[in-house]
């Protein structure tokens, strides 16, 4: 694909980004990740903002290693309700010809887009992010068909994408060659509530840090793993 992808974690509407009620930013060998949530209060429906710029190790102006892995590490009590939204029970195939199209409107999460290089061209594709039974699927409009990464959420509320590393990529199997590089990633979560619930909330407590910690995971081709740790404010009143 023209462009990679990541994900994330999950997030919305990049024209109209929320406001930021709290800001954490992380760095590692390979990556520069800022989250951002909506709000500080425990217990309460939230969005999100995941920016990450990617690089080689020590070189901020080389180029990473191809990503195989990604995780979002939630702090204890985060909780996804994937009964919230509407679900997109579309298939790959039908995903790669339609794009967004093939999902119902009430299931989408949010947009952003990644900056990625193939074939030594850099491109930024689009990106649309929709819901699912315990996962999120993300949909990168690369040229001729949509590619797709389907992230899944894990019974302690982590978020694990493994992002397709070629382009096309239109089925389950992996990548035969790597072609498509990530080089960064911009995403932003909708606040998404129904009925009094929401999508993503925010723990029940604010700890007497006055922060909630949560994290990335990270897996590279050169056999590295690294792992970082944000902490994003909360509040104790």
């Amino acid at each position: 694909m023209r462009g990679r992808i990541v994900v994330t974690l999950a997030f919305a509407a990049l024209a109209t980004s929320p406001a930021v009620a709290g800001a954490a930013t992380a760095s590692g060998p390979h990556e520069t990740v800022e989250m951002t949530g909506t709000t500080t209060q425990p217990g309460t429906p939230t969005g999100t903002t995941f920016t990450a710029t990617y690089h080689a190790a020590g070189d901020p102006n080389g180029d990473p290693p191809y990503m195989r892995r990604m995780k979002w590490l939630a702090h204890p009590g985060s909780r996804y309700d994937t009964s919230v939204p509407g679900r997109c029970t579309a298939s790959d195939a039908e995903i790669a010809l339609r794009g967004p199209a093939a999902c119902p409107a009430d299931s989408r999460l949010g947009s952003g887009s990644a900056t990625g290089k193939f074939g030594g061209q850099v491109s930024s594709p689009h990106l649309d992010l929709f819901n699912n039974t315990d996962e999120e699927i993300l949909i990168i409009s690369t040229p001729g068909v949509y590619s797709i990464s389907r992230g899944k959420i894990g019974a302690d509320q982590s978020l694990t994408f493994e992002p397709p590393t070629c382009y096309p990529n239109v089925s389950v199997a992996r990548c035969p060659v790597d072609n498509a590089l990530n080089l960064g990633t911009h995403m932003v979560l909708d606040n998404y509530v129904r009925d009094g619930r929401g999508y993503l909330t925010t723990p029940p407590t604010c700890p007497e840090s006055g922060y909630w910690t949560n994290g990335m995971e990270y897996w590279w081709a050169d056999g590295s793993h690294e792992t970082l740790s944000f902490q994003l404010p909360c509040s104790q009143t």
